[in-house]
């Protein structure tokens, strides 16, 4: 089924590893905090499919979603995380329950929208993951229109480029450099292990 998340996802790391892992690595921040998934336990990973939301202009042309969202897909591998920025309005919706729905058919594993949904309990049902900081039962598309497809998008501190590989769960997200990810993971796993291992020695186990 299009959009399922869980293929390729390395099971034996976590955000928190995977942050300790680039940070050995590159001295910019990688994470972003205060998400919040549809559905509890989630974990999705997958190259990331930029969108930028700003504030509408009559004078500018507007983008629905999906084709944008089908725009950014088509730039990066299958299962790619589209990775909505709406930084000037993040308590504004950005999607609702049919754009999900409709980026789900578009083979997304999953929507992580910096900024608002509607509709969080129908997306809980939904194969791929989401994630966004809150919900709100407002349509805003009077407010917000997109600015921009696949490009470099910034939010919660973090800045994220079409391509990378991102990492979320429920404590947080991870952008890696894609040419940089199986590097990460295999150090995220060593930080894993290490990390069973002292725990371990502190119960005298």
């Amino acid at each position: 089924m299009p959009g399922q998340a869980g293929e390729g996802i390395p099971e034996d790391v976590t955000s928190a590893s995977l942050c300790d892992a680039m940070a050995r690595r590159h001295a910019h921040r990688c994470h972003a905090i205060g998400l919040v998934p549809a559905r509890a336990g989630q974990v999705t990973a997958g190259p990331a499919a930029t969108i930028r939301f700003g504030p509408r202009r009559a004078d500018l042309p507007d983008h629905d979603l999906a084709a944008a969202a089908e725009r950014a897909l088509a730039d990066v591998p299958d299962g790619g995380v589209v990775v909505i920025a709406a930084p000037d309005a993040p308590g504004e919706a950005v999607a609702g329950g049919k754009k999900l729905a409709a980026l789900e058919e578009l083979g997304a594993a999953a929507v992580v929208a910096w900024g608002a949904i509607r509709d969080r309990a129908e997306a809980a049902h939904y194969a791929m993951g989401v994630w966004a900081l809150g919900e709100t039962p407002r349509a805003s598309g009077d407010l917000l229109q997109v600015i921009e497809v696949g490009g470099v998008i910034t939010f919660g501190g973090l800045t994220v480029t079409s391509g990378d590989w991102v990492y979320v769960d429920d404590a947080g997200l991870i952008a890696v450099p894609w040419e940089e990810r199986q590097q990460v993971i295999d150090d995220a796993r060593a930080i894993e292990a290490a990390d069973a291992d002292a725990v371990r020695r502190i119960r005298g186990g």
